[in-house]
């Protein structure tokens, strides 16, 4: 049997979420929820909804990047006279992908503004 220190303190929890009040790009640290001493503090990171649609676009267009390269790369299937061309053309091809996802995610975030601000569409 173990006993526990009680002056141990246990790592916090973090968490981040979307949002649009009280957020400014000036202020980068979290936001700390002290929680009593045998339970983690939980750190509240607000993170801008365009920060994360940019970051979703680059995982995903990097994604579809490092694939396109190795199919070129290990087949014949996108046929290119040097590494160089390969990836230009694999570049160009990557954009297909993120660019419905990204279209897919901006339908979300207006559909939710929408529903936030319903007297701005004329519907109610």
């Amino acid at each position: 049997m173990t006993v526990e220190n009680p002056n141990d303190q246990t790592a916090p929890i973090q968490v981040t979420v979307l949002g649009t009040e009280d957020v400014s790009l000036s202020r980068r640290t979290p936001t700390v929820a002290q929680t009593p001493d045998h339970l983690p503090n939980v750190t509240v990171r607000v993170i801008p909804p365009l920060v994360a649609i940019a970051v979703r676009f680059a995982n995903a267009y990097v994604t579809a990047l490092v694939g396109l390269v190795t199919v070129g790369v290990t087949t014949s299937a996108l046929p290119a006279p040097d590494f160089v061309h390969l990836v230009i053309k694999c570049a160009s091809l990557a954009l297909a992908g993120p660019a419905v996802s990204l279209g897919k995610d901006l339908i979300t975030i207006l559909g939710k503004l929408e529903q936030k601000y319903p007297l701005g569409t004329g519907s109610i």
